[in-house]
């Protein structure tokens, strides 16, 4: 397995070939973490990632999310405190290597004025008054405001088909999150926003 620090402790990546456990950086604990998963060109199967914690010496795992099918990076989102390690857990039919990254959920960057992708994602939540075009494949998907906390505030759109929606920000601080209808985070049919304004 192997680690590199980000600028500043801010962020760290790991990588590695086998099912393992990762400790989530200790700079970021105590606060909302995005982790960014994401496989080789030939994981079509991806991997699963595992919130860890130990109370009082009791091993408890709960599910967090999975990685983006192929190169497509998906975003995890971890409530502060939820866990103090991921396991990795490789899927049958992936190849090559692993990757994920930790975030601090509020440093994500900015939406881009248009932006597709097929897994999860944050942004930082863009201007209120901004509108925003929707576009979500065949299995739908929402978009969805979160706090600084990493709890969902406001659902914008959202359905569990194929939707066209034009949304408006409202006047709140936070993240916007591309996720799925039933399992939150991971891969997702293709989807689309767009800045209107």
């Amino acid at each position: 397995m192997r680690r590199v620090s980000g600028v500043g402790g801010q962020k760290s990546f790991f990588s590695g070939y086998r099912s393992r456990i990762v400790p989530v950086p200790d700079e970021l604990r105590g606060r909302a973490v995005v982790v960014e998963a994401w496989g080789w060109l030939g994981s079509a199967g991806g991997f699963q990632v595992v919130g860890v914690t130990r109370p009082r010496g009791r091993y408890t795992e709960k599910r967090a999310g999975q990685s983006g099918a192929m190169r497509e990076k998906a975003h995890i989102l971890l409530e502060p405190g939820e866990c103090e390690e991921v396991r990795i857990i490789r899927g049958t039919h992936m190849a090559g290597r692993w990757k994920v990254r930790f975030l601090d959920a509020m440093s994500v960057p900015a939406m881009p004025s248009k932006v597709r992708g097929g897994a999860s994602r944050f942004f930082q939540c863009p201007a209120p008054g901004t509108r925003i075009a929707a576009q979500f494949g065949d299995a739908g998907g929402r978009l969805g405001l979160y706090d600084e906390r990493g709890r969902c505030i406001r659902v914008l759109a959202g359905r569990g088909h194929r939707f066209d929606d034009v949304v408006t920000v409202p006047d709140v601080k936070g993240l916007l999150a591309v996720e799925g209808p039933e399992l939150k985070w991971g891969p997702l049919t293709k989807w689309s926003l767009e800045v209107m304004n």
